[in-house]
């Protein structure tokens, strides 16, 4: 591994793309054993994209496999961090909504709300916080300056969350 390194700090493309390939497998399985299999790929492709930036500047002080663990056990405890904040977000962002009231055909109306809202959240972050903000009154331009989107990319967005919300409800029976 450490010619690898060297190899692809020196250039050889090759051995980059090599080099990571396994760091990427190695990365997934650590991973899996400390998070739920959904978010061991997303976790172990965060810890490469990082190894990635880095590497070629990097001193290290120990080997390049315990440097790149290193940074694979920080994204897994910031993942864990973040993971609470994501539930703290979900909240948030169903207080955001005005609930309309439950009618007896539908008592379950808020409860269906908040877990669609909440799939769409961990699913697609961004198309919650943008139906979020559109909701909320913000206009086209803002939404797209706030968040950095083009127009096109917004309408993309709020449709397929509006989509991913109206499909949710019919799943549980609140929409027809």
């Amino acid at each position: 591994m450490e010619q690898l390194v060297e190899n692809a700090k020196n250039g050889d493309k090759a051995a980059e793309q090599e080099l990571f390939r396994e760091l990427s497998v190695r990365f997934r399985c650590f991973a899996a054993h400390r998070v739920d299999t959904e978010n061991a790929e997303e976790i172990a492709q965060q810890a490469c994209i990082t190894v990635l930036q880095k590497y070629k500047t990097e001193t290290f002080t120990v080997s390049f496999q315990a440097w790149a663990y290193g940074v694979l056990k920080m994204t897994v405890r910031q993942f864990g961090r973040d993971k609470g904040r994501r539930a703290d977000k979900k909240t948030a962002l169903a207080r955001d909504f005005e609930w309309p009231q439950a009618s007896p055909s539908h008592p379950m109306l808020r409860q269906s709300l908040l877990d669609c809202i909440g799939r769409l959240a961990r699913s697609f972050s961004k198309y919650a916080r943008i139906v979020n903000l559109r909701y909320q009154g913000y206009s086209t331009e803002e939404i797209c300056r706030r968040m950095v989107l083009k127009p096109e990319q917004y309408y993309v967005y709020v449709g397929r969350g509006r989509s991913m919300l109206r499909d949710c409800l019919a799943e549980k029976g609140v929409l027809s």
